[in-house]
């Protein structure tokens, strides 16, 4: 079993530190500040290469349990809050939930907080990514709130936020949760018509 210099045991099975790398708050390996990746000459290149390629870090099977259950809070606040206004329920939409997370993992990861992406893309287009059968697509975001309740009372307390959570015209939502990071906690809810 490979170690580094401080002989740790290596990250995920794979020797991360070794190539320069770490893991930081659940992040995917961000580059160390130790400088750019270096493996050991007897390891080759290969080894730096593959540590590089890693995917970003899935959420354990808790984690994703805890995440599916502040979701599933946020549906029920925004159904609660349409019906005593007379409006119809939404409906959990599988695409609009992958969307969601995706940008709620790609905030967190990436560390920006905005309806567009660093690549320019904004909420239509990441949906487009999972569906095409909606023609109209709203978001709201949020940060900081560890509680659905208190994010959802964040979100009705803000006249644009609220004006998409009661527009009549959408039939379905998204919501999409990634914790750690700079803000601790993200929320992404994606609507659709």
């Amino acid at each position: 079993m490979l170690r580094d210099r401080r002989n740790r045991p290596p990250v995920g099975g794979r020797d991360l530190v070794a190539a320069g790398l770490s893991r930081r708050r659940g992040l995917a390996a961000a580059p160390s500040r130790r400088g750019p990746a270096r493996a050991p000459a007897w390891l080759g290149v290969g080894v730096a290469a593959m540590a590089l390629a890693l995917p970003a870090a899935r959420p354990t099977v808790a984690a994703a349990a805890t995440a599916a259950s502040k979701e599933r809070q946020i549906l029920q606040c925004v159904n609660r809050e349409r019906t005593t206004r007379g409006l119809p329920k939404l409906r959990r939409s599988t695409p609009l939930t992958r969307a969601a997370r995706f940008h709620a993992r790609q905030m967190r990861a990436k560390r920006f907080f905005d309806h567009r992406d660093p690549a320019g893309r904004g909420p239509l287009e990441r949906v487009r990514r999972y569906t095409t059968r909606f023609t109209t697509v709203g978001e709201n975001i949020a940060a900081g709130h560890a509680s659905a309740a208190a994010t959802c009372r964040q979100w009705m307390a803000s006249p644009g936020h609220r004006a998409n959570i009661l527009r009549p015209q959408y039939r379905a939502l998204g919501v999409g949760y990634a914790s750690g990071g700079r803000w601790r906690h993200t929320w992404v809810q994606v609507f659709a018509g």
